[in-house]
């Protein structure tokens, strides 16, 4: 899986998350330090977006393959 925070373009000076975007193994744990610093006295309510992807090619790792029509019967193609 890969990630990303995305902090609003308003926010970048007051919130920051490191790593901001990396590429997950499966079972791999990634740990996030996240820094707020507050540049006026005032209440904050700010949203981060997480975009997240995933890498993996089912294509590739599956066991087996889909093959269109493998499953007709024998039995038709003898007549």
């Amino acid at each position: 899986m890969e990630y990303e925070w995305r902090v609003p373009e308003k926010y970048l000076n007051e919130v920051n998350l490191q790593p901001a975007k990396a590429v997950l193994m499966p079972n791999q744990v990634q740990e996030i330090f996240a820094t707020f610093t507050a540049l006026k006295k005032k209440n904050y309510e700010i949203s981060v977006p997480l975009i997240a992807k995933n890498l993996f090619d089912h294509t590739k790792h599956d066991v087996g393959f889909f093959n269109p029509g493998s499953g007709l019967l024998q039995a038709q193609q003898s007549i």
